[in-house]
């Protein structure tokens, strides 16, 4: 059994579903919609507070637009409104938003809201109240997850890491994807965390077992009978208040898989069951920050070593030289390798000349700047131009 740390920490919480929020000096801001009440003086039977949820902390990705919304009982009948951010940095230096006095609070987002947090201002004019909604933490950051090339072990399981790339430092807090393999393919399958995330965070809660289905037969709320999903497998990672830290190759753990005998081809996908999340830490980050999270799969045996373009692409961020180094595996028969970087329209080549399987880019590019790059092969003498660009990839200037 390849999960021997992990193994006995399988049942310790359900991912992202009681995960303890941190708490600080600061107002943190929460996963959860409800805003607790506080109680009503006594004799009063209208209740003493005024805002009753506001939409959860959010991801979105630059350029695109989101939206938070507060609501006030039915028992507030003249409320005002006022929302207010606060810069990431800026140590909740609150400042009022121009025009925006409505229950909603609609915007685009851009690289100066990566990070800022949000809150609205409510007075209940009837009764000369006021309140400030629970904080919430916008995030534009975005990673990669991917599953790399299966390698072919003596006891016939293939090993396979997976990767996240485009971390905030590398650092993760909720990790939840779940895997679809053809169950009657194998013989087995288990998950092994890398040491780096093991040793570090508080780890409170992870596993790896087959995906649930809860049902309600009866309709009333309550889970009666729960049954196993077919050919999903789920891994649940949590770490509280500190989180964990991968280490410079960026793998978050090991996937094995055992095919039965005869199974010469097996695809294995991996997709996001739960929100990947970075906790917010008094020490190092402000709020609970959604990652935009992709999801890569792989294939054992089949196709999958004939690719005449560059897969398992790497991705490392220098913040102090603004820099990024690309590593990738290589492609049999390649004499050379070429990067592109998507620039006004156009995909404009950077080197055709690289013998080795690694780039790294000038120093002092523009932090904040997003980049579309594809790596392409030289096999035979012919570049795959098509497959560079279907498997380009985004990044972000640390």
């Amino acid at each position: 059994m390849k999960m021997t740390k992990a193994a006995s920490k399988v049942a310790a919480i359900l991912c992202a579903a009681a995960f303890i929020v941190p708490t600080g000096a600061m107002a943190v801001s929460a996963d959860t919609a409800a805003q607790a009440p506080a109680f009503a003086s006594v004799g009063d039977s209208i209740p003493t507070w005024t805002v009753t949820t506001v939409t959860g902390d959010q991801f979105a990705k630059a350029g695109s637009t989101f939206s938070f919304t507060v609501n006030v009982g039915d028992w507030v009948n003249n409320a005002t409104y006022q929302w207010q951010v606060a810069y990431y940095g800026t140590n909740y230096n609150w400042q009022d938003i121009s025009g925006a006095t409505g229950a909603t609070l609609k915007g685009t987002m851009t690289s100066k809201l990566n990070g800022a947090h949000v809150r609205c201002v409510v007075k209940d004019l009837d009764r000369g109240r006021t309140e400030e909604s629970v904080v919430r933490t916008l995030s534009s950051l975005e990673a990669s997850a991917k599953l790399g090339t299966p390698v072919k072990e003596s006891d016939g399981y293939y090993k396979i890491p997976l990767t996240i790339t485009g971390l905030k430092n590398n650092a993760i807090g909720s990790f939840c994807p779940k895997f679809t393999v053809n169950t009657a393919s194998i013989d087995g399958i288990e998950f092994e965390y890398s040491d780096a995330v093991e040793s570090t965070g508080d780890n409170m809660g992870f596993g790896f077992f087959q995906q649930n289905n809860p049902i309600d037969d009866d309709g009333d709320g309550k889970t009666d009978r729960v049954e196993k999903v077919a050919n999903q497998y789920r891994l649940q990672y949590a770490t509280v208040l500190k989180p964990a830290v991968l280490g410079s190759d960026n793998v978050f753990g090991y996937l094995y898989v055992k095919p039965k005998s005869g199974v010469t081809s097996l695809d294995i996908t991996m997709a996001e069951d739960d929100n990947a999340v970075l906790y917010g830490d008094d020490d190092q980050y402000e709020g609970n920050a959604f990652y935009g999270m992709t999801y890569t799969g792989t294939k054992i045996g089949g196709s999958s070593s004939s690719a005449t373009y560059p897969t398992n692409v790497q991705v490392q961020y220098s913040e102090a030289y603004h820099q990024v180094r690309f590593t990738w595996d290589k492609v049999a028969g390649a004499d050379r390798y070429g990067i592109a970087v998507y620039l006004a329209g156009k995909w404009r080549i950077q080197t055709q000349s690289l013998t080795s399987t690694s780039y790294t880019t000038p120093k002092n590019m523009t932090p904040g700047k997003t980049y579309k790059v594809a790596i392409a092969a030289r096999v035979g003498g012919t570049w795959d131009v098509a497959g560079a660009v279907k498997n380009a990839v985004s990044i972000t200037v640390k």
